[in-house]
């Protein structure tokens, strides 16, 4: 504060003689008071130098108490001036003393006004600070607080937390813009109000997704209520005169079965709201102890999973296609294992789903595709005949805005002809069908193979099929399985004719069996795999299979 009063009482000197000066027309540049000047910057720098060493902790509760005492100065020197001031009159007032009077009283009136406006500021700040502007329900931060307010009141009763978490609204948002996709969350918060009692709490707590404090609840008052949720659900949204249809996954943890704090309950809650979308979305889920073990050992998988490739844990194994009717190897799939040194071998059917939901499965991926594209160089390096290696690419990869370069990069890397590289993909794409179509013919002109794996599972459109730039189809082991139970073959031979007369290949998946394989062959399928030709084998073994074959039979 001295350097900051010297600084300022240099500018002030400063600006006096300059402007006298200037009066006297004796200014010139380079006069001393350009020193005065730079003397006023160089203090009041200074200033802010130490200025900037002050710690800041307290600040706020420093500031509020000086300003009460600050007010309360003022207000107390008001009033004893004015008493002075009647007292020093002896009530024979003239203009001038009605007129400071005057004065008096309309400054306090300002005052009395401005804590006024204040104290209504106030509580407005207030108000937004716990409320959630767009729906007007109570925020996160205030779910926070009045849920430990909850609790300690509550401790020798129930209570449950409900999570509301709407399904796919990234896809309304994507499709109607986030303003619709606004409007649509503000009627949802309607249709709570409207639905539940007013003394139930209601939280928006993200984006899209909602939290309810049910106080004195048990297991069938809570899904009586949850009902009513669900069901409020199931009436279209108007928005533009069109009707949008939103459905929602509901997790429920109850208080204190399932925890005792706030972050214990959430965290069971969101376990509970998973299970529900991973059960068909539009439920709702209780918490249990299973999901707990569930959740902790999905946890540990995606934990373990970010380094498995780096600490060599995960390799390719192979599994070769065969001709069924000359029995010979004319091709193979590399498929993904993982064995953890203490988790001991995590089946892809558990891990694979984590890395798409974590997004690893990209980084993975790209893994896969470049160590299958160089094994099959190698290969034909070392003499063996030149066969098609198959990839399995998941829905977030072909997704990817990088996925086309990826896929150059691996065969620009191993150097490996495009024409022996196939990339296998779920039907799910079709739910994309354009982006799909270009991606596809894209891969058609680098001169990669593609295929639809699991065909008959999905979302596959006979119409569609046909207009997609694809080589083969993979009839679903589903399918291969149940031909000798059932005896039903109008399935696989619908199947093999459409690909067929599409000018398709036709591969059938998971044949165990020389009943399955000739049923298979009599219905027209040209090429199987399976566990009745070969296992999955790591590379050395598949190495074996090819030098002891040397692709004539197996």
């Amino acid at each position: 504060m001295l350097f900051c009063v010297i600084g300022f009482f240099f500018q002030v000197v400063g600006d006096l003689i300059y402007a006298y000066s200037l009066i006297k027309d004796a200014y010139q540049p380079g006069h001393f008071i350009d020193l005065l000047s730079l003397l006023s910057l160089f203090f009041i720098g200074i200033a802010g130098f130490y200025a900037k060493e002050i710690k800041n902790d307290g600040e706020l509760k420093t500031l509020n108490s000086t300003r009460t005492i600050d007010g309360i100065i003022s207000y107390t020197s008001i009033f004893v001036l004015l008493l002075l001031v009647v007292l020093s009159y002896q009530r024979n007032f003239n203009a001038l003393s009605i007129g400071l009077l005057l004065t008096f009283f309309i400054v306090l009136w300002r005052q009395f006004q401005l804590l006024h406006k204040n104290k209504k500021l106030m509580n407005q700040f207030k108000h937004l600070a716990y409320h959630d502007p767009l729906t007007g329900l109570n925020n996160r931060r205030s779910f926070l607080e009045e849920i430990e307010t909850v609790l300690k009141s509550h401790q020798d009763s129930q209570v449950a937390l409900i999570l509301i978490n709407l399904d796919r609204f990234k896809f309304v948002n994507d499709t109607l813009g986030h303003h619709n996709g606004d409007e649509i969350l503000a009627k949802i918060s309607e249709r709570f109000k409207e639905n539940l009692s007013v003394d139930t709490l209601i939280f928006r707590t993200g984006g899209d997704e909602f939290t309810v404090v049910f106080s004195n609840a048990t297991e069938v008052t809570c899904s009586a209520l949850v009902d009513e949720i669900l069901t409020g659900f199931r009436k279209s949204f108007i928005l533009n005169d069109n009707e949008i249809n939103v459905t929602a996954s509901i997790g429920i943890s109850m208080f204190p079965n399932h925890g005792v704090t706030s972050e214990e309950l959430m965290k069971n809650a969101d376990a509970a709201m998973c299970l529900s979308k991973e059960n068909g979305k539009n439920i709702f889920s209780f918490y249990n102890t299973d999901l707990s073990i569930a959740m902790i050992r999905k946890q540990q998988i995606e934990t373990e999973l970010r380094k498995a490739i780096q600490n060599k844990q995960m390799f390719l194994a192979y599994q070769p296609k065969v001709d069924l009717k000359t029995l010979e190897i004319v091709g193979m799939e590399a498929l993904l294992r993982w064995k953890h040194p203490e988790l001991g071998w995590v089946s892809p059917v558990e891990f694979i789903p984590v890395a798409e939901e974590s997004g690893q499965i990209i980084s993975i991926g790209e893994w896969v595709l470049h160590q299958a594209c160089q094994q099959n160089k190698r290969w034909q390096e070392q003499g063996y005949h030149c066969i098609c290696v198959s990839v399995n690419v998941s829905v977030l990869q072909f997704q990817h805005g990088k996925f086309l370069e990826t896929v150059h990069k691996a065969i620009q890397k191993s150097k490996l002809d495009p024409q022996f590289l196939e990339l296998e993909i779920t039907e799910s794409i079709m739910q994309n069908i354009i982006e799909s179509k270009e991606i596809l013919e894209s891969l058609k002109r680098m001169g990669i193979k593609t295929s639809i794996d699991d065909f008959g599972t999905g979302y596959s459109s006979l119409s569609v099929l046909s207009k997609l730039p694809i080589d083969t189809i993979k009839i679903d082991k589903a399918f291969v399985d149940e031909l000798e139970v059932t005896g039903h073959y109008s399935t696989i031979k619908a199947i093999i004719d459409l690909s067929l007369n599409l000018n398709l290949n036709v591969v059938a998946e998971g044949i165990e069996t020389e009943g399955q394989m000739k049923i298979l062959k009599e219905s027209g399928c040209t090429t199987g795999q399976g566990y009745l030709f070969s296992k999955p084998v790591d590379a050395d073994e598949f190495e074996t299979i090819l030098q002891k074959i040397d692709f004539i039979k197996i």
